[in-house]
């Protein structure tokens, strides 16, 4: 084989075997950014999982609330229709 060809084809390997090595780090580093990513957000879902009141336990008292909230309501709408019959009667 002739000694040229020969150093084209180490060339050529040589510079395969560096851009396989550098495409391999790149994406090893991306699979570890990702997976830092995914850590910190799993981390702050539990955050709020731990702090936050699930929905379905509020249902109950925000069911009260708002029974009272209706019960003041008619209770309102009762004394208003008292004081508009005062009102009316005294004219």
């Amino acid at each position: 084989m002739d000694p040229e060809l020969k150093w084209v084809i180490g060339i050529a390997v040589s510079l395969s075997t560096a851009f396989t090595a550098a495409i391999i780090g790149a994406f090893r580093s991306l699979a570890g950014r990702i997976s830092q990513s995914n850590k910190d957000l799993h981390t702050r879902v539990d955050d709020v999982k731990e702090k936050y009141v699930r929905r379905d336990d509020l249902d109950n008292h925000i069911r009260r609330i708002e029974k009272g909230i209706d019960e003041l309501k008619k209770e309102n709408q009762q004394n208003h229709k008292q004081v508009m019959e005062i009102l009316a009667s005294r004219k």
